[in-house]
């Protein structure tokens, strides 16, 4: 068979580079890759090569021409498998590959010529990009990246990095069985490798930070926060292991914890983050700000950050997240009907498309912003929604507490004292302190409103004993408040 001609088009040499990012011997045809071979050996022309297509792909900026690019030109899969995980038909796709290459090869010029010391590592970079395209909600291009990865792993610390990011895109889909296997796929390559020590630690806070989240989602908060305090191995003291641990804490309303987990991240001796991790940590610090402070302003400054961050390392998910927690901070902070309106417009943007807890996660958000100063009717829909797709009995519970303050905000009365007494119930058997302390203060407003002022006083005792630990200034406030209505105070 005849080689392919790279000089023939800039379609043929993207399309060319990009099949053989590996072998010096073809690259040297090709006019985009030639040059970089001058005055170098072979070997740092290809991590230059590899520099260039990593900062042209960066610059295609679709998530879904990322993923046609590397899956169908650098991983060489079948055209119609792609497709049909993009949803496209064929004729669709080869326009959509068209311009993927188009948009690639304005990148690739654009990059200027790496310099001779430059160090690269491709599969590396592959993972990392494969990350993005999971968080842009390119999940079944993302594993398929992964997996070739996996099976091709140079060495068992790759090997051990594509497992912990497959597992963690499969716990943001929910397919908790398949994100426990290649984690204890892992810990077994873990423990028989053979690693540096600084790699090795970093995999082992991976793993641990992994594993705590995989608990959250599966089965709560609160049993990661437990695993965090108990079940840590003592080497897994690193910066991802310390904001999962944040992130269980401020879910379950500890906000002396979450502070610490926090503050120890900030003073962190390190001078960057992975930029994912980077981006966690701002909205990990600006939900905080939100939460033990009240601090509108604060949390604004740092949902924008995290929001500007991930747009420009393209995680999308993640860059989608804080800019629905910053549009919700600024709605609190000013009740402006635009405001309102700019944060609606974001959230009747979710759909099936997105990972199902990014929906989950929102769905919580909505139903809380909505009961407390939107439409009732809203927050009973979002309430609904969260039950969906609720995957562990906190978030049940919760969903079922928020839809009974909805109830009660749209007068059904009767409704709203069922929903909250379930809620309370449940809260209180499996020790979801902050959940409790909602149901309560809805039943005691059910109750004082149907006449019952010692029923109410009992529950609003109840509710403000649970939230001076486990829930915000603002809500300690609003259960301050109900009691003094039921006493009579004005």
């Amino acid at each position: 068979m005849a080689r392919a001609n790279p000089a023939r088009s800039p379609y043929a040499a993207t399309r060319h580079l990009l099949r053989n990012l590996n072998d010096a011997r073809e690259l040297r045809r090709n006019p985009l890759a030639r040059t970089e071979f001058a005055g170098r050996t072979a070997g740092e022309a290809l991590r230059a090569i590899a520099m260039r297509v990593d900062s042209a792909l960066h610059e295609v900026g679709s998530a879904r021409h990322v993923a046609i690019l590397l899956r169908v030109d650098t991983e060489r899969h079948e055209a119609q498998s792609v497709a049909a995980d993009l949803a496209l038909s064929i004729r669709q796709f080869y326009r959509e590959r068209r311009l993927a290459h188009a948009a690639f090869h304005i990148g690739y010029l654009a990059t200027a010529r790496a310099p001779a010391s430059v160090e690269g590592d491709f599969p590396a970079r592959l993972l990392s990009r494969a990350t993005s395209l999971a968080d842009s909600g390119e999940t079944a291009s993302a594993k398929a990246i992964f997996a070739d990865v996996l099976a091709s792993a140079p060495d068992a610390a790759t090997a051990c990095d594509a497992l912990l990011r497959l597992a963690t895109t499969e716990a943001w889909l929910h397919l908790f069985d398949a994100a426990r296997t290649h984690l204890d796929e892992c810990s077994e390559l873990l423990v028989r490798g053979t690693f540096e020590p600084a790699r090795y630690a970093a995999l082992i806070d991976g793993a641990t930070a992994a594993r705590l989240t995989l608990v959250m989602f599966a089965q709560g908060p609160g049993a990661a926060l437990r695993d965090a305090h108990d079940g840590l191995p003592a080497a897994a003291t690193g910066d991802r292991t310390k904001l999962a641990r944040a992130l269980a804490a401020l879910r379950v309303g500890e906000a002396s914890l979450a502070g610490d987990s926090l503050r120890a991240l900030t003073r962190s001796t390190r001078e960057t983050f992975a930029p994912e991790l980077e981006v966690d940590l701002l909205t990990a610090r600006a939900e905080f700000a939100n939460f033990a402070f009240s601090n509108a302003s604060l949390g604004e400054e740092l949902f924008g950050r995290a929001a500007l961050l991930a747009g420009a390392h393209g995680l999308r998910g993640r860059e989608l997240y804080a800019r629905h927690q910053l549009s919700v901070a600024r709605w609190v902070h000013s009740r402006r009907p635009e405001d309102r309106r700019e944060y609606r417009q974001l959230a009747d943007a979710v759909d099936r498309s997105m990972p199902a807890r990014l929906r989950s996660i929102l769905a919580l958000v909505a139903a809380d912003v909505e009961v407390a100063i939107g439409s009732p009717e809203r927050a009973l829909s979002a309430a609904n929604a969260i039950a969906s797709v609720s995957t562990n009995r906190y978030e049940s519970v919760s969903a079922r507490a928020l839809a009974a303050a909805a109830l009660l905000r749209m007068g059904r009365l009767d409704d709203a004292a069922t929903e909250a007494a379930l809620a309370r119930e449940a809260a209180r058997a499996e020790g979801h302190t902050r959940v409790l302390s909602l149901a309560q203060r809805i039943c005691a407003q059910a109750y004082f409103i149907a006449g019952n002022r010692r029923a109410a006083r009992t529950a609003i005792e109840e509710s403000i004993e649970c939230a001076l630990r486990f829930s915000s200034p603002y809500v300690q406030a609003q259960a301050q408040a109900i009691r003094g209505r039921i006493a009579g105070r004005p």
